[in-house]
This record gives C-alpha cells, sequence and structure tokens, in this order.
C-alpha cells in the first residue's frame, strides 16, 4: 500500500471515513446487507488497486506523476489528486458497483431500506402503537417502489442529515441539482403513499 505522501491522499483512511454514507448509498440502490457488503468490498479492493496501478505506474515513469496506462473504458476512474473531489469520485464509484451488481446478477433491485427512514413515532399506548405500526408498514411499501436515485438521496438527506451544501459537495453536483431530486423524491414518496393509502382501509 503506498504511503499517503506519495498521493496526496491516504485512500485507506478517505474508505473508511466516507463508508457510513457509502453503505447508505448501496442499501438504497440494493438493499440487502449482505449484498451491500460484499459490494463494499468489492469497491474497496478496486480503489486499493488503482493506488497500486497510479503507484507502479509512477515509479515505472521515473517520478512523473502520468495518469496510469488504462483502457479507454477505465480513463473515467483514475483517482483523483483534489481531496475535494474524493467524496464524488467515491459516489460515482459506488454507483458504477451498485449497477454492475445487478448486470451481473441479472436481477432487480427490491431495495427496502425503511429503518433508516423510519421517523420516530409515539408508541405510549397500543392506539399509538397500532397506528405506528400501518404507517410503518405504508412507508416501507412506498419507499420500495421508489427508484433506487430517489431512495437514495432521501437517505442522505434523512438519515445522515446533511444540508444541501454539504450533499452537492458529496455527490459532485450543484446545490439547485440537489434541491430539484429532493423535491422529485419526496412529490413521487407522497404519490406513493396517497395510492397506497387508499387500499390499506
Amino acid at each position: 500500500m503506498p504511503e499517503a505522501s506519495e498521493l496526496g491522499i491516504d485512500w485507506a483512511d478517505q474508505l473508511e471515513q466516507n463508508r457510513g454514507w457509502l453503505i447508505r448509498v448501496l442499501r438504497a440502490r440494493i438493499g440487502n446487507r449482505h449484498d451491500v457488503e460484499d459490494v463494499f468490498q468489492e469497491l474497496t479492493l478496486s480503489v486499493l488497486k488503482q493506488v497500486d496501478r497510479f503507484r507502479s505506474e509512477t515509479n515505472h515513469n521515473d517520478g512523473n506523476q502520468a495518469k496510469p496506462n488504462l483502457p479507454e473504458d477505465q480513463r473515467k476512474s483514475v483517482l483523483p489528486r483534489d481531496q475535494q473531489k474524493v467524496a464524488p469520485w467515491l459516489y460515482r464509484l459506488a454507483v458504477r458497483h451498485a449497477v454492475n451488481f445487478y448486470r451481473r446478477s441479472n436481477r432487480i433491485s427490491h431495495a427496502k431500506p425503511v429503518a433508516d427512514l423510519e421517523p420516530a413515532a409515539d408508541t405510549s399506548g397500543p392506539l399509538e402503537w397500532m397506528i405506528a405500526l400501518e404507517s410503518k408498514s405504508q412507508l416501507q411499501t412506498a419507499i420500495a417502489n421508489l427508484r433506487p436515485q430517489d431512495r437514495e438521496i432521501l437517505m442522505l438527506k434523512f438519515a445522515e442529515k446533511w444540508s444541501y451544501q454539504k450533499m452537492a459537495d458529496k455527490l459532485g453536483v450543484t446545490v439547485r441539482n440537489i434541491e430539484y431530486r429532493l423535491l422529485a423524491a419526496r412529490q413521487r414518496l407522497r404519490s406513493e403513499l396517497n395510492r397506497i393509502e387508499p387500499t390499506s382501509k
């Protein structure tokens, strides 16, 4: 493993620092905890292999910091050198690994990361408990019916409790893009809940 000074970024540390929210992204797109852990391990190995490749290429070029000799389809994965670009790069890599997971397994995402989005409920009595249970069931169904991108943005906002600016920085997009995505995700969640509610009565 290269020293942090060789690359300017301690990638082992970055993977650890960003692990929590990247796991949430994968859960929103994959769902199954065991599969999520497997995909995150694949992501980690992918990063560390690129670190080793970068080190090898740099040494081979007598210390010149040239980009590794990668095939055309892998050039977008070249390690960023700017600290501020690390989180967006890891996010794109996580999404790519999630997509590849479903292509390999020939499955469709049925992620239900509901526990991360459940609102706190007052269950002081049996009536309140029953209402909370029914609401939870409806929420589970509604979230399961959302697109993975919608589940993802809602989890990052309400589970991670990130500001719009932090979300924009981490995902590598503008604040306006985050506002639009959250508005659209909320509207779709509301539509799903409205669609489900009449059938549950």
